[in-house]
């Protein structure tokens, strides 16, 4: 077969499979919806490449759902489905120009979403008792129809078949019957039926079950206890309340107090007391109470603790923590039979030093902080002895405030050194350190009690106080480092330069940093001796230099912990010859200061040099000077 009869058949195949424009609606006709739940409406097209969709309903009411295209279906969402839902749906769906189809669905809407609640006031032998059946959120409640049951038998028919309610509603259904002890263990039912035939949904019948169970109130009530009613101190004892109700009664077990008052202890049918003690004698009462009768009855026993004291009180007046000065009273008390003998003191390495009574009451009219300590009640009759012991705490200010610094106050450059504070009070004082500045105000620095300044410099050296306090008050101490520091940036400066000529006045002026002050000494370098020049506080003057004058220069600078040296190389040239001039065109420097600098002293002879109409600067002080030669 050619390639044209083949291209003939496959039309032809395309043209008989091509669909023609339908549309389907799912689901179909009609659907019945619980109210709350979600429905989905779905319009379907078949045989149009590019369907338009349009839902409404059939009165015009409006959707009260979400509408979503996609491609040749549309969706119209209810979420959650309401009363107002309640509507035939028409689903249009346009093809091309003048094609359009339809489909209608009724939304049928209903409510019955859970099983009926059963709710039995406490049913009592002879005593009326009623049952009350709730159906909750029905919908329509005009079809509901209600049963209520005791096992096989039937108590009571309901319907609701006037009821014109348009939305969901609890419906509620009352009986009231007088029970016999046959009835228990009978179960009352409810069955409640929405019986909408021309409805299609499940379940249209929901049934609820509760047996009965027949009351009456507490009888023949007692205590029993364990080992007896008169054990002794530490023994394990346990009372047991019995008696006989329906449904089981509730027990609450009370003492009554020395002063007369009722003390509720727990609610349970045996009460025990592990280790028994003095303050547990007293006369127990057992009440048992029927909640559903309302019905109580009460059983009491005397219980009475035997042995050695027990001691119930070591208190502290004030408070445990006082402060210096403040009047305290110090107090035992203790339980036992027969009653015990008491005696109250402080503890301490001999016997009975210190703060002691023979009684119940210590007083300390005037504490200080030597009276802090530990204090011991003791307690004793026939059966044996009892001892407790408290702690008193006085609370003072920083005292015996010290300070230690290793390895000393004066320490080299570059080492560590390390400064300790101790300072006693209660509470335990804070320490901090500050450092004085060179305005005289100190400024903190450091808390704790170890302060470490490692690599030490120049900067580090100075007063340093510690400072203890609490909320009581304040101590200080103070100590002073030194810093030892060998020479360091030395400056040097010669005037008016290193190149001079013969005649002219040489001055070398130098300054350091260190600590405690350094020597200067000026060498010239010479091969058969060396050559030390004067100097008035640093600054050496070559008077009227000559050829000889030239060459190397050694300036030492040295302290106690160390030196430095700093080479100068001067040289001096002979006179020209040629024209003298006069003494008012004498040669003359003029030194440029920095006014903001104050690192320099320099201190210079120029033999009355002048410079035309007013005299050389005498002195100035300046880290960089500039000399020019007229």
């Amino acid at each position: 077969m050619g390639r044209t009869s083949q291209a003939v058949l496959i039309i032809s195949y395309v043209l008989m499979t091509v669909k023609a424009f339908e549309t389907e609606l799912i689901p179909a006709d009609r659907i019945a919806a619980q109210i709350g739940k979600t429905v989905i409406l779905t319009c379907n097209s078949t045989g149009c490449a590019s369907p338009r969709f349009s839902w409404r309903t059939q009165m015009d009411s409006p959707l009260g759902g979400t509408v979503n295209n996609y491609g040749t279906y549309s969706t119209l969402t209810m979420n959650p489905v309401s009363i107002l839902n309640s509507h035939a749906y028409l689903c249009t769906v346009f093809c091309a120009k003048e094609e359009k189809k339809e489909k209608t669905v009724k939304v049928e809407l209903y409510s019955f979403p859970s099983d009926p609640v059963i709710e039995i006031s406490p049913p009592v032998a002879g005593e009326p008792v009623t049952i009350t059946c709730r159906i909750p959120e029905v919908y329509p409640s005009d079809r509901l129809e209600v049963l209520l049951k005791k096992g096989e038998d039937l108590l009571h028919t309901e319907n609701f078949y006037g009821d014109s309610n348009t939305n969901t509603e609890n419906k509620t259904v009352t009986y009231s019957f007088n029970p016999t002890a046959g009835d228990t263990g009978k179960e009352i039912t409810c069955v409640a039926k929405l019986p909408i035939d021309d409805m299609d949904f499940e379940p249209k019948e929901r049934v609820t079950s509760q047996k009965l169970n027949i009351n009456f109130g507490p009888q023949n009530t007692i205590i029993t206890a364990s080992p007896g009613n008169s054990p002794m101190e530490g023994d394990s004892v346990t009372l047991t309340c019995v008696t006989e109700s329906n449904p089981p009664a509730q027990i609450v077990w009370r003492k009554h107090l020395a002063d007369e008052s009722i003390q509720h202890l727990i609610e349970n049918d045996v009460l025990s007391i592990p280790h028994a003690r003095f303050s547990d004698s007293g006369l127990y009462m057992c009440e048992v109470i029927n909640l559903v009768t309302n019905k109580t009855e009460k059983a009491t026993m005397d219980i009475v603790i035997q042995g050695a004291p027990n001691i119930t009180e070591l208190s502290i007046e004030p408070s445990t923590t006082v402060q210096e000065g403040e009047k305290v009273s110090i107090q035992c008390s203790a339980e036992s039979n027969p009653p015990p003998k008491i005696i109250l003191r402080r503890k301490s390495d001999g016997a009975d030093m210190g703060p002691y009574s023979e009684g119940r009451t210590l007083l300390l009219p005037s504490v200080t902080f030597l009276n802090g300590g530990d204090y011991e009640c003791i307690a004793e009759n026939k059966f044996g002895k009892s001892k407790r012991e408290i702690t008193f705490n006085v609370e003072y200010g920083p005292k015996n405030t010290m300070i230690s610094v290793i390895p000393a106050t004066a320490v080299k450059e570059g080492e560590t050194v390390t400064m300790k504070c101790h300072s006693s009070g209660n509470p335990a004082p804070v320490i901090s350190w500050k450092k004085k500045k060179a305005t005289g105000e100190s400024q903190k620095i450091f808390q704790g009690a170890v302060l470490t300044i490692q690599n030490v410099t120049s900067q580090d050296l100075g007063l340093y106080e510690c400072e203890a306090y609490n909320q009581f008050g304040k101590e200080e101490k103070a100590v002073k480092l030194l810093v030892q520091v060998p020479p360091q940036n030395i400056t040097v400066l010669v005037y008016p330069s290193e190149n001079v000529k013969e005649g002219e006045n040489v001055t070398i002026a130098s300054s350091t940093d260190s600590n405690p002050s350094s020597q200067m000494v000026l060498k010239k370098v010479h091969q058969e001796k060396e050559i030390i020049l004067p100097s008035a506080n640093g600054t050496f003057i070559l008077y009227n230099a000559t050829k000889n004058d030239t060459g190397r220069y050694l300036l030492d600078v040295f302290n106690g912990v160390g030196n430095n040296i700093k080479v100068i190389e001067i040289a001096v040239a002979g006179r020209k010859t040629g024209k003298t001039r006069s003494n008012d065109s004498t040669d003359y420097c003029v030194f440029l200061c920095n006014s903001n600098s104050s690192t320099w002293n320099c201190n210079f002879d120029l033999r009355g040099k002048k410079s035309k109409d007013k005299w050389i600067l005498q002195s100035c002080k300046s880290t960089q000077a500039e000399s020019v030669i007229a």
